[in-house]
């Protein structure tokens, strides 16, 4: 699996992560303005809009954040939304038409946070039902870093100051009430262990997306008297809840919002910043 060649070294960096945005659903982040498709138009709703002045906060933010520093931004999958539950609740089947709705979304987010030269875009794939080949065309038209051949990763390995990130889609789940995280901790320990069996490199620090429930969990492991820590993030989404989602989680609270880390010139991690809605 190739690594991501990052020309960004040795520099403060902000590291920007959002997953499944679901561009295309009645029930995600939208555009700020009636969208006009070939066949069909959509109004953000009363639920769109509150997601959307959100988004502009955790913009506000990231814009803040930013100064002094390049930016890494990673989405992290489901890009779109498809027709996945074929539930008619999207603005249009047209996946091609979700994706242009999300570019102008990034474009804008681009804008928002004062996008620099030196700047730099990821995209990994998501769940092939909801997205299919569609990452791929949005990492070409957002000039996103390459895979090979491609603009958008399965499993993406990213080195920033010597720290290395991992992003991979689908991951476990955060666990609830007292047992929140840790199937992560448990993930990240054989993560681990692993890497100490089969001599490859443990990462630093991983995010996952997909469960749309944030959390974070730490795992310490040494090698000799070297002790390092695992940094396990799960990221929230940008889709408030469908009905699908009520008969699989029907009391569990909906989540919005992004996360982003400082990793400094020297290799230091911060905490993750999760910026989620209801939370401020």
């Amino acid at each position: 699996m190739p690594k991501a060649k990052s020309k960004i070294q040795n520099k403060d960096t902000l590291q920007v992560v959002i997953s499944d945005t679901h561009t295309g659903s009645n029930f995600a982040l939208f555009l700020g303005k009636q969208w006009q498709g070939i066949n069909t138009n959509h109004s953000p709703t009363h639920a769109q809009d509150e997601i959307r002045s959100h988004w502009l906060r955790f913009a506000a933010e990231v814009a803040g954040a930013r100064e002094g520093r390049v930016v890494k931004l990673i989405v992290n999958g489901d890009s779109i939304d498809g027709d996945h539950h074929h539930s008619g609740d999207v603005c249009t089947v047209d996946e091609h038409e979700q994706a242009d709705i999300h570019i102008d979304l990034m474009n804008e987010f681009e804008g928002l946070i004062n996008w620099q030269a030196g700047d730099e875009i990821y995209y990994t794939k998501g769940t092939q039902t909801h997205t299919h080949n569609q990452e791929n065309y949005i990492g070409s038209q957002l000039n996103a870093v390459m895979c090979g051949d491609f603009y958008s990763w399965d499993f993406l390995p990213l080195e920033t100051n010597g720290v290395l990130s991992w992003f991979v889609h689908h991951g476990p789940g955060a666990g609830v009430g007292a047992n929140e995280g840790n199937v992560m901790r448990n993930w990240l320990r054989n993560i681990a262990f692993d890497g100490d069996k089969d001599g490859y490199r443990i990462p630093d620090i991983l995010f996952t997306g997909h469960v749309h429930s944030p959390t974070y969990s730490t795992y310490i492991h040494r090698s000799g008297m070297i002790f390092k820590t695992i940094h396990g993030i799960i990221l929230p989404s940008w889709q408030a809840k469908t009905r699908y989602a009520y008969m699989r989680s029907p009391v569990a609270r909906n989540k919005i919002g992004g996360v982003y880390q400082v990793i400094t010139a020297d290799g230091i991690v911060s905490t993750p910043r999760f910026c989620v809605m209801g939370y401020e």
